[in-house]
């Protein structure tokens, strides 16, 4: 008797005998109103069973590619239209979604539909997004600049998406307002440590694990730097994913006096900014590099010159053929253990001329099949719960304790907990900067950020 398949082993007999026939379709070998050979035949043919089949066959018939008739069969459906979308995304989704690949991918489930992706450097801006938005069919977008557009009312450019029940929940909530979801989530990331094993390894140094604080980096930073072009920590300092994590370490929300005011001159947040200048500053751990971006952060990591890194899972896709002998470690905690976390989605053009096709690209984007080749690829996160327990490809260096994003869930936290307006992190980003090269006191610092969050 044949064992019963596992659900893995189901789930890629059934996407063998999809794809074939969405091939033989694609090739002519079934042409526009040849019908299908039987439900019984196909079951032979895949070693399937006529439930499956069926199953298989209304997959196809989602897709467009056929319809069924009762009590006759399976008929091909009539060549579509030529359709181009637009996908406006991040630079980086080209290497975080192994986009080109995945593109590849719809086309051949959707032969008559070409994606062509126009990457954007950065959008730095909510007149950037808009002006992206009217260029394209779809666009990428990340948590905070979805909520730029909410403020800005600018979400209703976007068409509402059904949320799909296999996403992690916390994910699908960064992206709904007013009871509506527009943005379909794809990757997400905690910010992590990342840390050379081979620099702890020559000191027996023993390696970050989740008790550490603060202190217990500075400690080990101390000592890997060795004076001769290795410092023991660094991270992009103007990056706001990284210096937001010292004040929701704080523990303090920021919220407005009876007032109207705000007031930042808690203890504790100021301790945090304080112990954040103190590591910056510190040039016995923390070199004097000027970075534009975390790329140079990562380059440096990778060619030995830092010890330790503040990194996200999507800035390991740069390493994921490298030599480099590294592992992933929580952040270190000033009180709570907890860290920024964010979410990438997809969203469609309101005003899109095709918005039956942008659909079919969203719910491709975000299906079991998209996802996992997002897992097999690259070092990225995808957003469906059930993908990531599955394997990355023998290809890529993944470091031991990649799962640990799994166990650090309960420390997550998104932009939206410190209660700062998106708008305002440009601003507070520009007055930390200055703090920080001790061009302004702690007192004209708190009175600073204070009058530019009271400024509409």
């Amino acid at each position: 008797m044949k064992p019963k398949p596992t659900n893995e082993q189901f789930r890629k007999e059934l996407e063998h005998m999809v794809q074939t026939l969405r091939d033989e379709i694609a090739n002519g070998t079934f042409g526009p109103g040849q019908l299908l050979p039987s439900e019984p035949s196909q079951a032979e043919r895949f070693g399937l069973s006529n439930k499956s089949v069926r199953k298989g066959l209304d997959m196809l018939v989602e897709e467009g590619l056929i319809e069924k008739i009762p009590r006759i069969g399976s008929r091909v459906k009539a060549a579509r239209q030529p359709v181009v979308l637009t996908l406006g995304c991040y630079l980086t989704d080209m290497l975080n979604l192994e986009l080109a690949g995945l593109l590849d991918e719809f086309q051949r489930r959707y032969s008559w539909i070409t994606v062509q992706a126009k990457p954007h450097p950065q959008l730095a801006y909510v007149e950037d997004e808009m002006e992206w938005l009217k260029r394209s069919d779809l666009l990428m977008l990340n948590d905070n600049h979805f909520v730029k557009m909410v403020e800005n009312g600018q979400h209703s450019l976007l068409l509402p998406v059904s949320a799909n029940p296999d996403v992690y929940p916390f994910l699908t909530n960064q992206f709904i307002h007013d009871g509506q979801l527009y943005v379909q989530p794809l990757l997400f990331s905690p910010v992590v440590l990342c840390y050379n094993k081979r620099h702890f390894r020559e000191l027996n140094l023993p390696e970050p694990d989740g008790s550490w604080t603060w202190d217990d980096l500075v400690r080990s930073a101390v000592k890997l730097s060795n004076g001769k072009g290795r410092f023991g920590f660094c991270f992009d300092i103007t990056n706001t994913n990284r210096w937001p994590l010292f004040l929701l370490q704080s523990g303090v929300r920021l919220a407005r006096e009876e007032g109207g005011g705000w007031n930042i001159r808690d203890n504790v947040l100021l301790s945090a900014l304080r112990l954040c200048k103190s590591i910056v500053r510190n040039q016995e751990l923390f070199p004097f590099f000027i970075a534009e971006s975390n790329d140079d952060i990562n380059r440096m990591f990778l060619e030995g010159k830092l010890s330790m890194i503040l990194n996200t899972y999507m800035g390991l896709n740069a390493w994921k053929h490298a030599d480099l002998e590294y592992d992933v470690s929580p952040i270190p905690f000033i009180g709570t253990p907890l860290t920024l976390a964010f979410v990438e989605g997809i969203g469609i053009n309101k005003h899109s001329a095709h918005p039956e096709e942008a659909r079919l690209l969203v719910d491709f984007m975000s299906s079991q099949h998209a996802q996992g080749y997002i897992r097999k690829h690259t070092l990225s996160l995808p957003s469906l719960q059930i993908v990531n327990a599955s394997s990355v490809s023998k290809s890529i260096s993944v470091p031991s304790r990649y799962m640990l994003y799994r166990e650090m869930m309960f420390s997550y936290r998104m932009h939206s907990d410190l209660n700062i307006p998106l708008a305002k992190y440009g601003p507070i980003s520009y007055l930390l900067k200055a703090y920080w090269a001790n061009l302004i006191d702690e007192d004209e610092l708190c009175d600073r950020i204070c009058q530019e969050l009271s400024t509409p």
